[in-house]
């Protein structure tokens, strides 16, 4: 172990490219999923791109325009709808947040509205009477 520390120590370039190294293993292990999609994805559009190539090779850059318009015009139009949900969202939020206080004010008014003072000792309160087999 002595052996490993002093040629390390002696070699920080060697120590530096390792720890690189499984770093990136680390990250690799941990982003593999995406990595694979990624990888996929690159397949799918190369293959796309090359069967469209094939069928129409004069009119290509044409149809690479009108694809980024349409997906900028689509992309417009979904964050348009996203941030929309999001306003309406946070608007709904400040509603839920005032709706305890204009109870709370409606409940202070109420006595005022009906003419009671909303004091439960003006009540007369009830006893119920004995029933005859019971007397």
């Amino acid at each position: 172990m002595d052996a490993l520390f002093g040629y390390f120590t002696a070699h920080p370039t060697v120590f530096t490219l390792l720890t690189i190294f499984v770093v990136i293993v680390i990250l690799y292990f941990i982003l593999s999923k995406f990595i694979k999609l990624a990888v996929l994805l690159l397949i799918v559009i190369l293959l796309a791109g090359g069967a469209n190539l094939l069928k129409d090779p004069a009119s290509m850059p044409g149809k690479i325009k009108q694809n980024v318009q349409t997906f900028v015009t689509g992309g417009e139009q979904i964050w348009r709808k996203v941030s929309g949900l999001w306003k309406d969202a946070n608007d709904i939020a400040d509603r839920v947040k005032k709706a305890p206080e204009e109870i709370n004010a409606s409940m202070k008014k109420a006595p005022e509205k009906t003419g009671r003072s909303g004091d439960s000792g003006e009540r007369k309160k009830s006893v119920p009477e004995k029933h005859p087999a019971a007397k």
